[in-house]
């Protein structure tokens, strides 16, 4: 058993390792053209030689044989189709007949009449002609059929998907399927023909790998799941098709793989590509961070329905995939913030970590998430200082040594990017700023010291730790510390950027003086609470009452918005001030905001 397990593991890592080597080769591609160094053009020819005839890409750009392909061509297919006339002559003559229907030796009809299923028995395109129940027709096309047949009676007569616009062209009304080779996808789905009077719903065929060979999962296997993949594609065109939908396109295929094949779990080998990159943007598409990204939807179907995802695509007839989201949840009581809060916890939940009961059902054989840092403390205070992409999760791990304490931190900026990447993509690079206190009370302070975790606007995560967040915007963040217990368990626990600003209107002020009043030698020293929302230099100035300056601290512009001065009472000479009433005044920019201090010298 031990050596069995050593062969899975070893085959599980080459092929996360082969997955991993074929995206980056078309990262390597996309990165070229982000770089100048190749063109829109030769970016796109590139990209599509390595579906169709990847001997004729140079080295440098080429995937190889023995590489896990693409999961789906389709919309680099259309990508190419939309852009043919910049395109090379010579490009265009190798390309034209992979962008046409193929006329195959033979067709025949999947159980249900719904399909026709176009293969070759000799040459190039050839299937595995293999007939054990001597019916005539290759056992692969036979599988074919029900495949496709069980696709569609689960989207369309089990979950009410609207059916894919009736065919366009090929030999009847069914919908083609051809099966030929692919060089670099298991299936494309081929846009046809706008729908009359829709505007941006298409017709549609598909072509298929037609055996598989060299693929990861095993040849039923990836005939399965891609049969549910491209078809619920050709069901997502007939609602609409616009670029900006195409991560919600992909992460909805990807889970209907799953949804509707749970034995094959091809769709492990992508969750590498999401885990990796998890701190980019909700929608972001690269041809591979999508299919992990699908996690969601297998996130939204545990917590409701299915019924949610088929009713965003309704949705999605009349509005983009971001709004059709967000409008469905807040019909089903929740919203789009509130489940993308969620994703970044159900995402700390896997590998070791796993709870299969609250969270993802498989989780255990997920990746562990990409933590930005993990810390080991022994026993003191910590502070995290960080930017991170807007729309998406950090993560955090730190164990204190000293308290025998695990603590997972998950922050999530839940503001929309304003700046996008040359190919439409939210700008992972546009980040907020935001810090995290983590406070270990001393020992000669008493366990659970509630006016300590108040008056340092800490969330006690322990008897002996508090939290804060600190953030400019604080409607646009919330963060979740896991903590683990004695008994093997855990508990989520949320914090919230720590301020209010009890109805003050101003943007820079002084929020809470305590102790006020202070006695020197008995409370000191006086914490000064102050607020800043503009990314100015300021001031806090300390003034007796005749106007003279006792203490001036300067700051720079600040990186987040709560901060905390602390002043033994002493003046700018070392000397501890007199009784009497004191004014503190903060100065940013033009912002001035101004409080009273009443110190008792004994």
């Amino acid at each position: 058993m031990k050596n069995t397990n050593k062969i899975l593991f070893f085959f599980l890592i080459l092929s996360l390792s082969n997955s991993l080597y074929a995206q980056h080769r078309f990262n390597t591609i996309k990165t070229a053209y982000k770089n100048k160094t190749l063109s829109y053009a030769q970016y796109l020819e590139y990209s599509a030689l390595n579906l169709f005839e990847p001997d004729k890409v140079p080295s440098r750009y080429r995937i190889e044989d023995d590489v896990k392909p693409l999961k789906s061509g389709t919309f680099l297919v259309q990508e190419i189709k939309n852009n043919w006339q910049i395109l090379n002559p010579d490009v265009q003559k190798i390309l034209a007949k992979y962008l046409s229907r193929y006329d195959l030796q033979h067709s025949i009809l999947s159980p249900s009449g719904r399909f026709r299923l176009h293969y070759d028995a000799t040459g190039y395109n050839a299937v595995d002609m293999a007939d054990k129940n001597r019916n005539g027709i290759p056992d692969y096309i036979d599988s074919a059929g029900l495949y496709f047949d069980y696709a569609h009676y689960l989207l369309i007569d089990s979950l009410g998907y609207n059916p894919p616009a009736a065919d366009s062209a090929g030999q009847g009304k069914e919908f083609d399927v051809y099966f030929v080779h692919i060089s670099g996808a298991y299936g494309i789905t081929y846009l046809e023909e706008l729908v009359p009077g829709r505007g941006n719903a298409y017709s549609c065929y598909m072509n298929v790998e037609n055996d598989f060979r060299g693929f990861q999962t095993p040849r039923l296997g990836s005939l399965k799941v891609t049969s549910a993949h491209e078809y619920f594609h050709a069901v997502h065109v007939n609602y609409a098709f616009r670029d900006e939908d195409v991560f919600f396109m992909e992460m909805c295929s990807t889970w209907m793989e799953d949804f509707a094949h749970a034995d094959v779990n091809d769709y492990l080998l992508y969750l590498d590509s999401f885990f990796n990159r998890v701190n980019y943007p909700f929608s972001y598409s690269n041809g591979a961070y999508e299919y992990g990204a699908a996690l969601w939807n297998h996130m939204i179907v545990k917590k409701y329905n299915p019924d949610l995802i088929r009713d965003i695509w309704t949705n999605i007839r009349e509005e983009n995939a971001m709004t059709s989201i967000q409008k469905v949840l807040s019909a089903n009581n929740t919203t789009f913030n509130d489940e993308l809060i969620s994703f970044g916890i159900w995402n700390y939940f896997t590998d070791e970590r796993n709870d299969s009961d609250n969270f993802y059902p498989e989780g255990n054989l997920y990746p562990d998430v990409r933590f930005a840092q993990n810390k080991i403390i022994d026993g003191e205070d910590f502070t995290i200082i960080k930017k991170m992409s807007k729309l998406s999760s950090i993560y955090y791990q730190i164990s204190d040594t000293t308290n025998n304490l695990d603590i997972g931190l998950i922050v999530t900026n839940l503001e929309t990017p304003t700046a996008t990447t040359m190919d439409g993509n939210y700008d992972p690079a546009e980040k907020d700023s935001f810090s995290i206190d983590l406070i270990a009370l001393t020992e000669d302070q008493p366990l659970g010291d509630e006016e300590f975790f108040l008056q340092n606007n800490l969330v006690k995560l322990t008897g002996r730790h508090g939290i804060r967040l600190n953030v400019l915007h604080q409607e646009s963040w919330r963060a979740n510390a896991v903590v683990t217990l004695e008994n093997g368990g855990y508990e989520i626990i949320q914090f919230f950027p720590m301020y209010s600003t009890n109805g003050n209107t101003k943007r820079n002020f002084i929020e809470k003086i305590y102790p006020n009043p202070l006695v020197i030698g008995e409370n000191d020293p006086v914490k000064v609470k102050y607020i800043v929302s503009d990314e100015e230099a300021g001031e806090l100035d300390i003034l007796s009452s005749d106007g003279r300056i006792m203490k001036r601290y300067r700051f720079d512009a600040p990186k987040y918005n709560y901060h905390i001065f602390q002043w033994d009472g002493r003046n700018e000479k070392g000397h501890f001030v007199s009784s009497g009433i004191y004014v503190l005044v903060l100065r940013i920019g033009n912002s001035v905001d101004i409080k009273k201090l009443a110190i008792i010298r004994k």
